[in-house]
């Protein structure tokens, strides 16, 4: 299973060869969380030189989405914000990517696998893995930029929001799983999510569904640390975690991915107690002891064991 990342910052992280086969080029990629059981990975990937591959099908269910440069993916044309999805077993067309070129790469139910091929793996493919819908897969292409953000009140994959102030951020969707309502517990969903600058919410939330996200712009304040540009967490279900205030200045734009219906639990007036009795050690001096602490970056500082 993936583990539980919060937070890291991706300046933090090594660069490794990427993992794209059958493609010719320069290509390194960041880890940012990474599923050794089935080889689920979410990646930032830059391109040191231009590269290209020809038509095929991943492995694996596949999302790219280009935080900048430019891309071509068959005929059409990929720049900043555009975002493409595609089931594992359909065939795309060929790609070629432009040197300099930055994108992050998620992958679910298969490894970095890819096959040269001029048409489907089956007759029939599926929209994925993490779908519900038994509807044929389909090569998902998404321009953001032209998109307007909505209100989430409006969205009707949300769980209820009364008391709480998540009708104020913006979404763009960018991929849904067309039937969730079937299992709440399956059906996957992208989206850039928008805070206002100043926006805030006090409670603690946790969700039935893993969240992930990657700061795009602005900055955002929260219990886990600071959410600069380039921030990235991967929070399994059930994880509490608040409360949030976004930059003054232009707020906050995080991607997020969640694999299945994102319903807000609140709470208040939460704390952490841990109570022991120390055998060979001076708890004065240690300051607090925590327990199943999540994989962090340096740069976030340390845990100090505050703000649950």
């Amino acid at each position: 299973m993936r583990p539980h990342v919060e937070l890291i910052q991706q300046n933090d992280l090594c660069w490794h060869l990427a993992e794209l086969p059958r493609g010719d080029g320069k290509v390194v990629q960041r880890n940012l969380c990474y599923d050794e059981e089935n080889g689920a990975a979410s990646t930032k990937l830059r391109f040191e030189s231009g590269w290209t591959r020809p038509a095929g099908y991943h492995h694996a269910d596949t999302e790219w989405f280009i935080l900048n440069g430019k891309a071509k993916l068959g005929n059409r044309t990929l720049t900043d914000g555009a975002y493409f999805r595609a089931p594992a077993g359909l065939q795309i067309p060929e790609l070629s990517v432009k040197e300099g070129t930055e994108i992050l790469l998620f992958r679910e139910y298969g490894d970095w696998g890819f096959s040269v091929s001029g048409k489907n793996r089956n007759s029939f493919v599926r929209r994925g893995g993490n779908t519900t819908s038994d509807q044929a897969g389909e090569l998902t292409i998404v321009e953001t930029a032209e998109m307007e953000w909505t209100e989430k009140a409006k969205e009707n994959w949300h769980g209820d929001q009364k008391g709480m102030k998540q009708a104020d951020l913006r979404h763009k969707w960018l991929f849904r799983d067309p039937a969730p309502e079937k299992d709440p517990k399956k059906g996957f969903g992208t989206f850039l999510c928008w805070a206002p600058p100043g926006w805030n919410e006090h409670q603690l939330m946790h969700h039935p569904v893993f969240e992930e996200a990657y700061t795009v712009d602005g900055k955002m304040d929260y219990n886990f640390g600071q959410l600069l540009p380039g921030t990235y967490f991967f929070r399994p279900a059930m994880v509490k975690h608040g409360h949030f205030i976004a930059g003054e200045e232009k707020g906050t734009i995080l991607l997020i991915r969640v694999d299945g219906q994102l319903i807000n639990w609140a709470s208040i007036n939460a704390s952490v107690t841990v109570k022991a009795d120390a055998v060979n050690y001076d708890p004065e001096t240690q300051g607090p002891v925590m327990a199943g602490l999540p994989v962090r970056s340096k740069s976030t500082g340390p845990w100090d064991g505050t703000g649950w």
